[in-house]
């Protein structure tokens, strides 16, 4: 499922490590690309409330028992691959679809994946493989992503920006505010989205293109966000998204807590229930946990290498 011809210099691994994405070209099998694309377009939907809204489709929890993807995921290749980007030990948990509709969708402001790594620890490692699976010509008709180095500005900031939200709104509507998701969406992305700071960021990101069987990897601290697809011939742009952690991550009950408040305050639901269900108990490794019975060899990576060895 990995191409056989795919490879990392020593330069790559360095590109990754400074400033926290690398574009990873041909990657995928064909074969690999089509799977994706049919699992993520027999499940993606219309948002059904305001998370999302951005997307003219989308789903959290694609492929996460998927047996071809779990097969992906054992490719020693791929395992030897990862090991030496990150030099850490890693497993697969959640996949996501995303669709954008030409001229329309906006996709996702500034963000970091505050929900998506939301179950562990801000300082536990987290990683993205983003797969668009249509052409992306950031030339023309675009519809990628934009994203910038942490050698300029890391968004480990954010993770922490997140956790404060529920104590203060909170504490605002207990003195009697009526708050509403308008209020909270302005606290949670004015951070990075202020017409000041957009500009800062956008002027300083990076945009690639993209063909069928390249991926992006990044970090969970980079700062990314949605390129709208504009006119062309493509209709929509599909993609397909797989999360890794660290083996060594623990549950973080905490800020799973603080991730729910407005989900239930304010009809925020991300539709995807996995934070709550990937352990209980604060401090748990979360790799060891009950959910992943059955499945935790299969999601992990590195039969090709470890961490020691990267």
């Amino acid at each position: 499922m990995i191409n056989p011809e795919f490879s990392l210099t020593d330069e790559d691994v360095a590109d990754f490590r400074e400033h926290g994405f690398l574009k990873l070209n041909k990657i995928f099998s064909d074969d690999l690309v089509e799977h994706m694309k049919k699992l993520s377009t027999d499940q993606i939907a219309p948002p059904a409330d305001n998370y999302g809204s951005g997307f003219s489709k989308l789903k959290y929890d694609i492929g996460n028992d998927d047996a071809t993807i779990l097969s992906a995921m054992g490719d020693p290749d791929f395992g030897a691959a990862m090991a030496k980007l990150t030099g850490e030990r890693l497993f697969f948990t959640q996949g996501l679809g995303f669709e954008l509709e030409k001229n329309k969708s906006t996709g996702f402001p500034w963000h970091v994946g505050t929900q998506s790594f939301g179950f562990q620890r801000r300082e536990d490692s987290g990683y993205t493989i983003w797969t668009p699976l249509t052409p992306v010509d950031a030339d023309g008709q675009r519809g990628g992503m934009k994203y910038v180095s942490k050698k300029v500005l890391s968004g480990e900031f954010v993770y922490q920006h997140i956790n404060l939200l529920p104590g203060y709104m909170k504490d605002r509507i207990a003195e009697g505010e009526e708050l509403t998701y308008d209020d909270f969406s302005v606290l949670k992305n004015s951070l990075l989205n202020s017409p000041e700071m957009k500009g800062l960021l956008d002027h300083f990101a990076v945009e690639d293109s993209f063909e069928p069987g390249d991926a992006l990897i990044f970090d969970k601290y980079v700062l990314h966000r949605s390129v709208q697809l504009g006119e062309g011939p493509i209709p929509s742009r599909l993609a397909y998204a797989l999360r890794f952690s660290s083996v060594d991550a623990q549950y973080d009950k905490e800020r799973v807590e603080a991730l729910a408040f407005p989900r239930v305050t304010f009809d925020y639901n991300v539709g995807s229930d996995f934070n709550e269900k990937v352990a209980s108990e604060d401090g748990e490794q979360v790799y060891a946990s009950s959910y992943f019975e059955g499945s935790r060899e299969a999601r992990t990576l590195g039969l090709g290498g470890t961490a020691q060895d990267a």
